[in-house]
Order: structure tokens, then sequence, then C-alpha cells
């Protein structure tokens, strides 16, 4: 599927060389001519960043020409350019302690000259160059302070590469919603004054961002946005790290023949420029990927070979990340002395480098490994240290979090507390990558592949011409006669692929949309028949049992089960797959409900106004066990003295996007301080509408109402 990326990429590394060759070339014409050496030492640093990414040596011999050339004409503010330069050269190197060192020297020499620009743009340097230390508060610190100065300067051409540094130090810290409002600020920024190469810097890197709060589908998106620009560009280094991040996306989505060769795309790369940081990203990314495909044997020289690019460049981030990736791996293959050595080494790193949300990940899986070792008492405080610090997160890390709880308290006999945590985890699973995000992951990679395809046969068209173009004089006019065939063919074979290629296509997205449909029918059918069979269970498990108390409770459960089944059968038995009509549902739940007391459905009246009934499955699901559970109380508490008893249900969409939900009956009241109000099911009522981010009010008036206020 991603073949055509391979001839691209074979194609851009050629025509990158000869752009870059062309441009420098013309500097070299302008550095002969001029006799001024301050101009001078300005094009040799314009030629320094002009050459390829590849090249290494003539970058630096330039900068330091034109360092040269700016002391000797003491030039104090060419020479903060000069050391500028120089930094950024061995920070592309991975020497960032060298880099750091040129900073240095540049900021201090452009405070005693009062140079705004050169001193903003130093400490960005600075803040970039500690951030691939793992210095990441220090990094945050240098990179504001940039920010700041730019701003008073009015350099705001400048400021989208520092907030997208922010975005990124931002994100590493586990503040998502600061690191995407950075890379929100940088895009608008970027796109204002026409700067592709930061923009695609900053889709990518929002991409990154989206990917760690589990928006997976725009994530790829984005990925793509920047990849189109780089492509463009012929930027090869840029195109290496988004191949890896997408890879990534592709990874956590279980798309792994895609996520295998967009790394495969990355690691040719990666090799190419000797770039030690992306190859350790490369590697320890592939150690996951064969471990899901099952290849065990690779991995640990996988593991290895990235613990030696992160340890060459001293970048503590990634050698946490490996520690951490590889002790997961011991963990699962049973290895545990030697995985807690390897968990041990990445909590000491990313303690240092304070990012939260990895600390947590690793405390997370080091709670797993001494569950597993028989030390339940440090697990458990571990595993709930590190879900408390996962509590403003969504993303793969909480869902772990849950799942790992779950397991402990399984593991120690304590199974009320496991049924809590694999709720948890059950509502993460289904929150992160459903279907319909994974379908269009895949339609927008295909939109790409299509648009590859095509700029790749406008480049074979290029190709040709210029071969056709270096015929002798002698043969011109024939070869123009030939030209013109060859095009007119060329053109109506291309009219003929594309209108083919894209007849192909449609049918093949009908029949994947057909297939996506009914696997998703199938889905709800499953689901709708494991929780009938749960259903089943409990009300069998209910009738054995003695104790009335217990015997309520399954009861309780098992409408709880019942009103989520009711769900999943209208979604596989209806049109409609993303919605749920509301008021049909609300109906045929109550109905259930009133039968089950020895009620009928005349003692309850059901409303609902709204334009459109239909509502999805997250909203719906909560809706419906709130109902059952008021409903149920209403039924259970209220009516004992009643002689006509009524419950009144509606369900109004204002028009702000709000939703009022009330539920009153006529029965007796239930006071505020009563064990009802402390049950279970209405703890589990304030956990829903607590979920739908909304109110609940309770009041009594000839009964009880309860109104919430649903702003979801």
């Amino acid at each position: 599927m991603i073949k055509p990326l391979s001839v691209l990429l074979a194609v851009l590394l050629y025509y990158n060389g000869y752009a870059q060759t062309s441009r420098t070339d013309s500097i070299n014409g302008l550095i002969v001519a001029t006799t001024d050496i301050n101009e001078k030492a300005r094009l040799f640093i314009l030629r320094s960043k002009a050459w390829p990414n590849s090249q290494t040596e003539k970058p630096l011999a330039d900068a330091q020409q034109a360092l040269a050339y700016y002391q000797q004409s003491k030039n104090e503010e060419g020479q903060v350019d000069g050391y500028l330069q120089l930094s950024g050269i061995y920070s592309r190197q991975n020497k960032y302690k060298l880099a750091l060192d040129f900073d240095s020297v540049a900021y201090n020499l452009a405070n005693t000259t009062n140079y705004k620009k050169g001193k903003a743009l130093a400490l960005g340097l600075m803040g970039r160059n500690h951030q691939q230390l793992g210095n990441l508060k220090l990094a945050e610190e240098k990179n504001l302070q940039s920010l700041q100065l730019l701003k008073e300067a009015g350099l705001e051409n400048e400021m989208a590469e520092t907030h997208n540094r922010l975005g990124v130090i931002y994100r590493r810290l586990s503040d998502i919603k600061k690191s995407l409002y950075h890379f929100e600020e940088g895009i608008t920024l970027a796109q204002s004054f026409k700067n592709d190469a930061v923009l695609a810097v900053l889709y990518m890197n929002k991409a990154n961002s989206l990917n760690e709060a589990a928006r997976y589908d725009e994530a790829v998106g984005m990925h793509l946005k920047s990849i189109r620009i780089k492509e463009k560009l012929k930027d090869e280094r840029g195109l290496l790290q988004s191949f890896n991040n997408i890879a990534i996306v592709f990874m956590r989505t279980q798309q792994y023949e895609t996520s295998l060769d967009y790394f495969r795309k990355a690691n040719l790369l990666a090799k190419q420029f000797n770039n030690k940081t992306s190859l350790g990203y490369n590697y320890v990314n592939m150690a996951g990927l064969f471990n899901v495909l099952n290849k065990k044997d690779s991995v640990p020289a996988l593991y290895e070979l990235s613990l030696a690019a992160f340890k060459a460049t001293e970048e503590k981030t990634g050698v946490g990340l490996v520690y951490h990736n590889y002790g997961n791996f011991l963990l699962e293959q049973q290895q545990l002395d030697k995985a807690e050595e390897m968990l041990l080494k990445a909590l000491d790193i990313r303690k240092q480098t304070k990012s939260l949300y990895d600390i947590a990940s690793t405390m997370n899986v080091m709670g797993s490994l001494l569950t597993q070792k028989g030390k339940t008492k440090e697990a458990e405080d571990l595993l709930l240290q590190s879900l408390a610090m996962l509590k403003d997160e969504n993303s793969v890390r909480q869902k772990d979090a849950y799942k790992h709880l779950a397991e402990h308290y399984k593991a120690t006999g304590n199974y009320e507390e496991a049924y809590k945590y694999q709720a948890g985890y059950i509502t993460m699973s289904d929150t992160l990558a459903d279907e319909n995000e994974v379908t269009t992951m895949l339609r927008t990679q295909s939109q790409y592949e299509v648009e590859k395809r095509d700029a790749q046969l406008e480049l074979a068209k290029k190709d040709k011409a210029l071969q056709y173009l270096s015929v002798s004089k002698k043969n011109q006019q024939l070869v123009y006669l030939g030209i013109a065939l060859v095009l007119a063919l060329l053109l109506c074979g291309v009219f003929y692929f594309i209108y083919r290629n894209k007849k192909q296509h449609a049918v093949v997205l009908e029949n994947k949309n057909s297939q996506i449909e009914t696997l998703i029918r199938e889905l709800h059918h499953r689901v709708k028949n494991n929780l009938q069979v749960v259903s089943g269970l409990l009300s069998l498990q209910s009738s054995r049992m003695e104790d009335d108390k217990a015997r309520q409770a399954m009861d309780e459960g098992r409408t709880r089960v019942d009103a989520m089944a009711m769900i999943h059968q209208k979604l596989y038995m209806d049109k409609d797959l993303a919605g749920v009509d509301i008021k049909d549902y609300l109906e045929n739940l109550t109905s259930s409900l009133a039968g089950s007391f020895g009620y009928n459905k005349q003692h309850i009246e059901t409303s609902v106004a709204m334009q459109q009934p239909s509502l999805d499955i997250d909203m719906a699901i909560p809706i419906g066990l709130i109902v059952n559970e008021l409903v149920t109380n209403a039924f259970k508490h209220a009516f004992s003295s009643t002689a006509q008893p009524k419950i009144k249900i509606s369900l109004i969409r204002n028009e702000d996007g709000s939703m009022d939900l009330n539920v009153a009956d006529n029965g007796s009241g239930i006071l505020t301080d009563t064990d009802t109000s402390k049950s279970f099911g209405m703890k589990l009522v304030h956990t829903l509408v607590t979920q739908l981010n909304g109110s609940i009010q309770q009041q009594h008036n000839n009964g009880t109402i309860y109104s919430i206020q649903i702003r979801a």
C-alpha cells in the first residue's frame, strides 16, 4: 500500500540535491563578486544554511569563515549570528552540549551589545538543546524568555519556532492543553508569514500531541499535511521525522503493516544522515512493533541499538523511554529481576526530566511487576499513585493504569475493586480509537496515496522532458515531433489510467464501506448477545440467593446490563449505525422497568422534545443508565402509599445545544439524607452526570423531581 512512497522518496532525494546545489552555486558567485567583508560574512552564513541536510563539513566551514570575517571587522551582532549558526549545526549533529556552549557565548555577546534579536534567538536555541538533553523545566524557562523578548522586539516572524519548541516541551511535561495552544499560535504565525518550513514542523508536532491525546484520526490528517509540505520543500530530514511519527500513530491503532512501511522509510533516511536521535526513536518503536507482530527474537537487539544511539547523544528522554519499554517487554517474558532493573533505571531518569505522565507510566508497569513478585502492598500504592497522576489525561496510559489495577485486585482476591477498575478499562477502551476513527485514518491515508501516485506521474513526465531536451540540435525538429506524439499518447494514457484508477478505487471504497457497516452491525449484535448472557447469569444467580439485599443488588445490576444491551440492539437493527432514537429507547426501557415491578406502561409518561431525536452511543448509554436508576428507585421507594402511581420523564434540547432531563414521580418523596441517596445507584447517577459535564438537582413537590442539565 505504501510502495509508491519508495519511488517518490528516491526522486525527492535526487531533485533535492540538484536544487540545493543550484542555490549554493548562485551564492558562490555573489561571494566572489563582493569586496565588503561584512557582506561576504553574511553570504557565508547564507550559504551555510543552503547546503543539503546530508552535508556537515561544508556548512560548518562556512559558518566558521563567516565568524572569522565578523571578528575581523569587529561586527559584534554579526558574531552573534555566526555563533548561533554554529550552534544550529552542532545541534543537528546531536552535539547538544557543544551547541549550548556556543549559545552561551552568543547570548552574553548579544546582551553586552543589547542585540535583542540575538538574545531572543540564543535563548530559544538554549531551550532547544536543554530539551534534547532532558532538562525540560530549564528548556521551558529559556523559551518563555525568548518568546517575551521576541514580542518586545516586534519580531513576530521569529515567534513561530519558539511556540513550536514550547509545544513540544509541554507535551513532554504532560500538559497537552498548553502544548496544543502553542502549536495553534505557531501555526497562525507561520501561515501569516507564509513560512512553509516552520509550518510543516508545527503540523507534525501538533499531530504528535494529538496522538498523545488519543485523537488518532486528527493526528494522521495533521501528519499528512506536514508530509505534503516537506515533499514540496524536498526536506529529507523533515520527512525522516514525519515518517517515524506517523508510523507510531498507525502502530497504536493496530495498522501494523502501514506502520512498518513508514518505519522502514524513516530508518533508511536516518542511516543516510547518521542521525542518532532519529535512529534511537526508530529502533525503540520498531522493537515495540516487532513485539506486537510476535517477532520477539529481534526485540532485544533493537532495544540495545536504540539505547546505544540515545547514550551517544546523551538524550535522557530517549534513554528513559528505552529502559521503560525494554522493562515492559522483559516483564511480558517473565524475566522479572531484569525487568525490575530496567524499570528502576527508567523511573530514575524520568524523575530527573520531570515528565509527569512518563513517570506515572513507568510506575504503572512497576506496580504490575511487584504484583507478580507478591509485593502486593507496594504494588497497590504504586498503581494508585500512577492513576492519580493520570487523572487529567485521556490516553493509552490511563487505560493501562485501569487494566493493571484490575489485574492486581483480581490477583489479590479483591473482586469488587477488580470489577470497578475493569469497568474503567472497558470505558477507556471504548473511548480510544473506535472503528469509525480508524476508518477515517485509512481513508485519509488512501487519499494521500492517490495524490502521491499523481505526483509520481507528474515527476516522471518532467524527467522524460529533461531527457528529450538533451537531444542534439541536429535532430531537434524530429525530437520535438516525437515529444509531441509521446506527450499526446502519455496524456491519453494518464487520463485513462486516472479514470480507471478512480473507478476501481470507488468500487473498493464502496466494498470496504459495506464490509465495515456489516462488521459494525455484527459487533453491536455480539455485544448485545454477550450482555444478555450476562443478564441471564445475574438473573440465575439472583434466583439462587437467599439474602434479600444480595438478590436485590443482583437484580439492579441486571437492569443496568439490560439498559446497555437495549442500546446495542437498536444500533444493529436500525439503519443509522451512528445514533440511537432516544425517544423510542426511553419508552421501551421504562416500559420494561415498569413490567419488572408489576406496573404497566400507563404508569409512565415519556416525552422527548428534540428536532433530531438521534443521539450517539456515548451520550445514549449514560442517559439510559441515569433513567434506569431513577425510575427503579421510584418504583422501589416512592409508591408504597400512592393509589395512582405516575412517573413522568422528559428530555428537551435547548437552543445552546445543552439538554434538560427531568424524572418526576408523585410518590411520597425521598429525603436527601436517606440510605437511598447514598446507595450505589445514586452514586452511579452522580458519576454519569459528571461524565456528561452536567449537574443534578432534587426537589420535592407532590413527589420527587430530579432535574438534570447536560452540557456534554
